[in-house]
């Protein structure tokens, strides 16, 4: 399966899920979205601090 297959079946499958639980599914979307820039810029932060330490080091 494809990555975008998966993806698709995922949010299909979660828009089913919201519908049988009377929850609304774009809430649910927007809190996925914050969850995953969250993570994107831990992770940046993270090797800009490495880049960062990596620059001192070679100054001192």
């Amino acid at each position: 399966m494809k990555i975008k297959e998966t993806k698709i079946l995922q949010s299909q499958r979660l828009k089913e899920i919201c519908n049988n639980k009377d929850v609304s599914f774009e809430s649910i979307e927007i809190l996925l979205e914050s969850v995953k820039t969250k993570k994107l810029l831990k992770r940046n932060n993270y090797h800009q601090q490495k880049i960062n330490d990596i620059i001192e080091k070679a100054l001192k």
